[in-house]
């Protein structure tokens, strides 16, 4: 299975996923996605239901709990979840999938991640509901129901699996069909940053005339770092394309790194050989980041 986005939101995204959409059929199984709307996707309607409900009950302000809903449940959720379902489906039928996606493409790029990370970092928080914020004797909170911790845990692997396949270019394509002019060339370069963080770059910018449609070298499809060990160091490679040391921010967050450019940011989990070394050094050159680490003797085992 393959997918096809077309992404940018220019009036010409219609036209070119038909043109993505003729090209493939000759030759593969394709189909366009659906693009009726459906009924509520399960996952939304129980975080809806009883996530706000308890969230309510620890007399939390009220804009407290907007933010927090607003976190977990951004405007495009329900497109990311269709999306995500559909490429499921796709993989299991065979087909290759062409989607017009009508959401900005620095959100496509960014939200599937974040929203799945402050899924996953609820599921705790829910499992444990009366320990940690109702220990026996203090209040009488409502127990959480079921459905909400199959939800959060559901929403959380669809859009990892979405994240994965959006950085994956042998599994996914994008061709930015951009608007012209200075909005289309900010989609551009939001695209263009992301996905280097993601360590891949656009498969093809498509411009408004319809004309001379711009083919971009896609990196070699690999996991998304890669280790090495030499004389008592290690060293890890992150496929940063495009990026140049000056523009490269990177912060260790515990087991993560957290990469930035251009004020985006993406965060990638460190291989766990690596969760007990230290960076000694790094430095960016030919689109990739070079870790030099270190055992951090204080936490590796002696003997």
């Amino acid at each position: 299975m393959r997918a096809h986005l077309v992404v940018g939101g220019g009036d010409h995204s219609s036209a070119v996923t038909a043109s993505v959409l003729a090209a493939l059929t000759p030759h593969h199984r394709a189909a366009r996605a659906s693009r009726l709307d459906g009924p509520v996707d399960p996952v939304i309607v129980a975080i809806e239901t009883h996530l706000d409900r308890l969230l309510a009950a620890l007399d939390l302000p009220a804009p407290v709990v907007a933010d927090l809903i607003a976190t977990i449940l951004p405007t495009e959720l329900p497109a990311l979840l269709r999306l995500a379902r559909e490429l499921a489906q796709a993989e299991t039928t065979g087909h290759e999938l062409v989607v017009d996606v009508d959401i900005e493409v620095a959100r496509l790029l960014d939200v599937p991640q974040r929203v799945a990370r402050a899924f996953a970092a609820f599921v705790p928080v829910v499992a444990r509901w009366e320990v940690l914020v109702a220990p026996e004797g203090i209040g009488a909170l409502p127990a959480p129901d079921t459905p909400v911790l199959t939800a959060l845990r559901e929403g959380a692997e669809l859009l990892e699996s979405l994240d994965t396949a959006l950085a994956d270019p042998m599994t996914t394509s994008l061709h930015l069909a951009a608007p012209a002019g200075p909005v289309g060339a900010v989609r551009r370069a939001d695209a263009d940053v992301l996905l280097a963080l993601m360590g891949r770059t656009l498969t093809a910018v498509h411009p408004v005339s319809g004309a001379g449609v711009e083919h971009l070298p896609a990196p070699p499809s690999g996991p998304d770092s890669r280790v090495e060990h030499q004389d008592g160091r290690w060293f890890l490679r992150i496929d940063v394309p495009g990026v140049h040391a000056a523009d490269l921010d990177l912060v260790r967050h515990d087991d993560e790194l957290v990469l930035g450019c251009a004020g985006r940011t993406r965060r990638v989990r460190l291989p766990s050989v690596l969760r007990r070394c230290e960076i000694e050094r790094a430095g960016v050159a030919g689109g990739v980041l070079t870790l030099t680490m270190a055992p951090n003797e204080a936490v590796w085992p002696r003997g």
